[in-house]
């Protein structure tokens, strides 16, 4: 404390009626109580005034004295006695002023409620206009300039939910510039007639999920650490938080009548995940987040931003693109006594398909994921079904007027897709993390939401059926059969290139088929120059693709070893395979042996051990739409890496990045 106690205590002393009521503990709170009101006392004098104002905003008064039990007038003596003390006693830290809130919830939401005083009220974290060119001259010395006080507050209730507190009742107070007509809010400001509101470049205590909700920034954090850590998805965060964050010391006193409830939904997680990776995203790349001030929902604001994002991290983009480690570099020197560096990356496929469009390898996005056709090919969706038809559909069917093609129709509606759908669910349960742990089953497929926002998401799956039913291979019989695709198509899998410590490089969308030509495609964008390109890219199939590059006469990749992964080569390329035996056989470099030609110097199924992990957001991403579905999986990926790292830190890896200049080199 900067105060003098014995000049504390000898006024007090000097007021008897005071002395009677505040001993030392009811001191502390009444000085607690005044720096957590703090903002609310301090509007009631302009922002260049420093000290304490002579008397207290009067909901504020009336709450002291409620809380002391206090007449009115001994309120406002205790202001004037003792608020110059408070007022030289600020929290000298973050941990003291939570500290407080937590020990004075109750009384906020026993005495404050009623006088429009929450246990947080959110202002914008600014007094004045940011703008120099609203500010004004000084009269008496007109060559000083004085910032222009925001006016004009607007104050609506909140609901906040915090970490610790549970959900609280809360209110959100906006300030107003006259001069350039901007309204500054809690997270961000917006001109009167701009499109855009800018958002602050510091991250927030509080994120707006919705324009009467926002989740605190630990929480959001948590929820973040949990996706990446257990697999948890915004609907079981929700559930989570429902059933067990709550504080049971504050449930009795939170209004019923509360007009936005107390209930987190997932729609609220989602939007503050991708709202808070956003803002976190530009505090940390020293930029501003502008999004739309109108938009339909929270999730079309920020798609456009999303995307921006999404392709910034493609290719060379992701954090620890330039990693390395003692675990998957090795450094040798030459007989010329020259050093040289050896990097191992592994890249593998993992199938967590979103919806796409039916169109093969067409990576427009959908409009919506309920959608089968992407805008440029939805006159599609109006054409027969059957494979290779190219007749309008009829009106109230999926298919043309010819018979056997409306046999396909007949047999898949029939089945209704209900055995099928059992056993692809089951199929799913045996890899794939529940989006819902606690999930009432559904009284038929119609029951599900239009727009799921987590969920395998198989009730429209693509099914490709026949005159018999859903096809499941080839005919016993030599005769080609009709066959028509029903459902939404899926893309084809994520493509990971991963080091062999772990550390997961990059990533990509295959949308046909994880064909040997999308790696290499893959693999240029992800390593664009010679300098970038590893020692070593180990491939499941890389005996195909060496075959392909000779064939194209593509000498990219000469410089690397391009080595099929140890297990699979003994286990699953057959011995009579001259070319891979030839090609990729890992044997063939000395260098992916340790010294004593004993063992492997790099583990070549890093690739294989990290789609373990990759595969548990499989429930939670499938009805994702495209930009939110790159955003989530690469913030996954980015928090992994990190977590990684540190480990190897600990396990004395030596973890470092090499310089992206050296890497990103042009070729010569």
């Amino acid at each position: 404390m900067d105060i003098d106690l014995l000049s504390l205590f000898s006024t007090l002393q000097s007021e008897p009626e005071l002395f009677s009521i505040f001993d030392y503990r009811t001191l502390q709170e009444y000085f607690d109580f005044v720096n957590l009101l703090r903002a609310k006392i301090s509007a009631a004098r302009p922002s260049y005034q420093s000290g304490p104002p002579a008397t207290l905003p009067t909901n504020v008064h009336e709450f002291l004295k409620r809380r002391f039990g206090m007449s009115d007038s001994m309120g406002k003596l205790a202001w004037e006695t003792l608020g110059n003390f408070a007022w030289r006693c600020p929290f000298q830290s973050d941990e003291e002023h939570h500290a407080a809130i937590c020990k004075h919830a109750k009384a906020f939401l026993i005495h404050g409620l009623p006088l429009d005083i929450g246990v947080y009220d959110l202002e914008p974290p600014t007094r004045v206009c940011i703008d120099p060119r609203c500010a004004d001259q000084l009269r008496a010395s007109t060559h000083i300039l004085r910032e222009r006080e925001l006016v004009e507050p607007l104050t609506h209730k909140i609901t906040i939910f915090t970490k610790s507190l549970g959900p609280l009742p809360s209110f959100s107070t906006s300030r107003y510039c006259r001069k350039c007509n901007t309204r500054y809010y809690h997270n961000f400001y917006v001109h009167s007639n701009a499109e855009m509101r800018t958002y602050y470049p510091n991250l927030p205590r509080f994120v707006q999920a919705s324009q009467r909700f926002f989740l605190e920034s630990d929480l959001c954090e948590f929820f973040a650490t949990e996706m990446v850590m257990s697999w948890t998805s915004a609907t079981n965060c929700a559930r989570i938080y429902n059933a067990s964050m709550q504080n049971l010391e504050l449930i009795p006193h939170l209004p019923v009548d509360w007009p936005t409830g107390f209930e987190l939904s997932v729609e609220f997680v989602w939007d503050a995940f991708f709202l808070y990776g956003l803002m976190l995203d530009h505090v940390e790349e020293k930029s501003v987040l502008e999004l739309p001030h109108q938009a339909e929902s929270q999730a079309k604001r920020l798609q456009a931003a999303l995307r921006v994002r999404n392709q910034r991290l493609a290719g060379v983009g992701q954090e620890a693109w330039n990693h390395a480690c003692d675990r998957c570099c090795h450094i040798e020197q030459r007989e010329d006594g020259e050093f040289y560096q050896i990097r191992s990356t592994i890249s593998d496929g993992i199938s967590s398909g979103r919806p796409c469009c039916a169109v093969h390898d067409c990576k427009q996005p959908l409009e919506s994921v309920k959608h089968h056709f992407c805008p440029p090919h939805c006159d599609k969706s109006k054409h027969c079904a059957v494979v290779h038809c190219d007749k309008k559909a009829e009106p109230g069917f999926r298919t043309c007027l010819l018979s056997d093609h409306r046999k396909c129709e007949e047999s898949y509606l029939e089945q209704g897709k209900a055995m099928f759908q059992l056993k692809k669910r089951l199929e799913r349960l045996k890899v794939s993390q529940t989006h819902d742990s606690v999930a009432v089953a559904p009284n038929a497929i119609a029951d599900e939401q239009p727009e799921a926002l987590e969920g395998v998401g198989d009730a429209d799956d693509e099914v490709l059926v026949d005159e018999d039913g859903v096809c499941e291979g080839k005919p016993e019989t030599g005769n080609r059969k009709v066959k028509a695709r029903f459902g939404r198509r899926r893309t084809h899998n994520e493509q990971l290139c991963v080091g062999s410590c772990g550390v997961i490089l990059g990533r990509a969308t295959f949308y046909g088929s994880e064909a040997v030509n999308g790696v290499r495609t893959f693999w240029k964008k992800l390593f664009p120059t010679k300098a970038s390109l590893p020692s070593i890219l180990w491939f499941d199939n890389n005996c195909q693709l060496v075959s392909m590059l000779r064939t194209d006469r593509d000498t990219y990749f000469d410089g690397c070893a391009l080595p099929v992964d140890v297990f699979h080569f003994k286990s699953k390329h057959k011995e009579r395979d001259v070319n891979c035996g030839k090609n990729c056989n890992p044997y063939l470099w000395p260098q992916l042996r340790t010294a004593d030609g004993k063992s492997w110097r790099f583990n070549s199924s890093a690739a294989e051990q990290t789609n373990v992990w990759f595969g548990g957001f499989q429930s939670i991403v499938r009805e994702m739409q495209a930009d939110r579905y790159d955003f989530f999986l690469d913030e996954m990926i980015k928090r992994r890496n990190r977590i990684l790292i540190k480990e190897l830190e600990k396990k004395g890896c030596a973890p470092y990045s090499i310089p992206r200049e050296v890497l990103l080199c042009p070729d010569q």
